[in-house]
């Protein structure tokens, strides 16, 4: 999720915590409900802390996920709430199979560990009779049982095999000590869409929040398993296979106009910049439409172009690489070998070189 739709809430850890704008939609869908069953304010603002005591609970676990892959050497960008629960954006997973056992793991023992302490809460500071409580609304007497029992199910609904959530990659981890990690990941996604399915279709009679997370199981393990196929095919390839030496060059100080004449010409996503014979920055077809837009054909390029892109050396593998530009939404990004420049890697030809190469490791 882009930074700019989400709130931060400081970085524990060393790890950014933010909460997605979204997360106001699941408040209002409780004031509503709450006021639809004709309960008064206060009973309403009690559901209401028990939803931000219990996303509390979440960002526990997502950071038991984190700090379980530092440990292991991943790499952990954010975390991010969302109304269907929390995200963790890792940059670098853990591949060793009991290395990703120990992250998976990781979360729902931390509400296991949580609802252990309520547990140990209700029973020296806070006993209550359960057959005598009420349970149709939180209120301060059912709180912590309430919330000692949300606990639980989160961690058994993340425990259920459905890749990508917990309980699928813990099946994934113990499939890679038989098997590749691509076909491991394959068999997951495939059980794991079987379950969204499931999620989907109940949902539409129960509770819509299944539909949300049906579709969150499919694109998810969808996009995973895509890329686990680009990181098996790319192994052990550098961008020096595919650096494009041969480029479309503009100047500068060349307009929007003449940038605009050569794309028709070309075949590249964009042009490389120069200035007096030097790399100064790119131009992609995106970049020229918006600046047509704004500037108009007497527009400057230096007005539009992307400046000051971190530039890749000839020798980082090129799955790294891809995995960035994927992230970051990058099309074009210049390529240096001893603080030289020496062409752009383009990912539309990223895309052709793995698709040879995947045809390639096919028929060998």
């Amino acid at each position: 999720m882009k930074s700019r739709y989400s709130l931060s809430l400081g970085k524990p850890f060393g790890i950014k915590v933010s909460v997605h704008w979204t997360f106001s939609l699941l408040i209002a869908w409780i004031v509503l409900i709450s006021l639809g069953r004709g309960l008064a304010a206060p009973q309403i603002l009690m559901h209401i802390v028990f939803v931000l005591a219990l996303f509390v609970c979440v960002v526990l676990h997502e950071l038991g996920h984190s700090i379980a892959a530092i440990r292991l050497g991943g790499a952990v960008d954010s975390i991010t709430l969302l109304p269907i629960g929390g995200m963790a954006h890792l940059s670098k997973m853990p591949e060793r199979p009991m290395d990703e056992f120990m992250v998976s793991a990781a979360g729902p023992l931390v509400n296991v560990v949580i609802a252990g302490l309520l547990w140990i809460y209700v029973a020296l500071f806070h006993p209550v009779d359960i057959a005598a409580i009420e349970f149709e609304t939180i209120t301060a007497a059912n709180f912590p049982i309430m919330l000692l029992a949300a606990n639980l199910f989160i961690v058994a609904f993340n425990l259920i095999p459905a890749f990508p959530m917990d309980g699928g990659r813990l099946f994934r981890s113990a499939l890679s000590i038989r098997m590749s990690r691509l076909k491991a990941t394959r068999i997951a996604k495939d059980i794991g869409q079987v379950f969204a399915i499931v999620f989907i279709v109940g949902g539409l009679f129960f509770n819509p929040f299944l539909v949300v997370i049906g579709f969150f199981i499919l694109l998810g393990a969808k996009g995973e398993y895509e890329m686990i196929k680009y990181q098996d095919v790319l192994k052990d390839q550098t961008v020096r296979e595919i650096v494009k030496t041969e480029f479309a060059e503009l100047d500068v100080d060349d307009t929007l106009g003449k940038a605009a004449e050569r794309l028709v010409q070309v075949s590249d996503n964009g042009f490389v910049i120069m200035s007096e014979g030097e790399f100064a920055g790119i131009l992609t077809k995106n970049d020229l439409i918006n600046g047509l837009n704004s500037h108009g054909r007497e527009g400057k390029i230096k007005d539009v172009m992307q400046t000051g892109l971190q530039p890749i050396h000839c020798d980082t593998p090129l799955f790294d690489v891809y995995r960035d530009m994927q992230k970051n939404r990058l099309y074009m990004l210049p390529v240096i070998e001893n603080k030289e420049f020496k062409g752009i890697l383009d990912l539309e030809n990223l895309h052709e070189f793995f698709l040879i190469r995947k045809a390639t490791k096919i028929n060998s």
